[in-house]
């Protein structure tokens, strides 16, 4: 998997060619359009993940990588959301049984997912892919630098954490990759001018990590 300096995030500008960005944009169209997302994990991720773009995206961008889940984002008139600040610590299970180490199994979508320990969670890493241009006034991702070093944050101590960090928005062009670590702290903001500013997300971690941990 990709390595990550202290910030626990990279930017890399420019990294998907206009070829797949446009059918990453076809993808992306599934998304109803007053959800603000959708995500594919189990059966249906098997499915999307032979599409051929993405299949030649991921292994181009991450060959060893088993992709866990992928989540289409949508931040428009319809469903513009605020998120505040937390971890992404759930990943898909096989079935309602948590793998070993694993805690909190809850039903999402058809499928379930459990919170993760924090030894995978070390391990892996969200693609982030930039369908469309984000500017400050779309609402972007935030992300406090340097957090996924503190491991696990309890939900309790959170907001003192968010309070005391330098906040980064996660600001940039169509094309754009952003990789970072499921542990930074991250946080979004409602649009100031929603325009259906689309981000595609592949949750990922190296394949034998996976099978150690019961995942595939």
């Amino acid at each position: 998997m990709p390595a990550l300096d202290g910030a626990g995030f990279a930017h890399l500008p420019g990294a998907i060619d206009a070829h797949v960005l446009a059918g990453l944009a076809e993808i992306a169209t599934g998304i109803p359009s007053d959800a603000g997302g959708r995500r594919w994990a189990g059966v249906e991720l098997a499915r999307l993940l032979a599409n051929p773009i993405l299949d030649s995206l991921r292994r181009t961008l991450l060959p060893e990588a088993c992709v866990l889940r992928i989540v289409a984002f949508k931040k428009d008139a319809a469903a513009n959301w605020f998120v505040p600040a937390h971890q992404d610590r759930s990943v898909p299970i096989p079935s309602a049984v948590p793998p070993p180490g694993f805690t909190r199994p809850t039903r999402k979508g058809n499928g379930w997912q459990a919170e993760a320990p924090i030894a995978l969670l070390k391990s892996m890493r969200n693609v982030r892919i930039f369908i469309d241009p984000a500017t400050q006034d779309d609402g972007p991702l935030e992300v406090a630098p340097g957090t996924h070093r503190l491991g696990r944050i309890e939900q309790s101590a959170i907001p003192a954490v968010a309070g005391e960090a330098e906040w980064h928005p996660l600001t940039g062009n169509a094309g754009d990759l952003v990789i970072l670590s499921p542990l930074l702290l991250h946080r979004s903001s409602r649009a100031r001018a929603p325009r259906g500013r689309r981000v595609l997300q592949l949750e990922c971690v190296a394949g034998d990590v996976a099978g150690r941990f019961g995942l595939i």
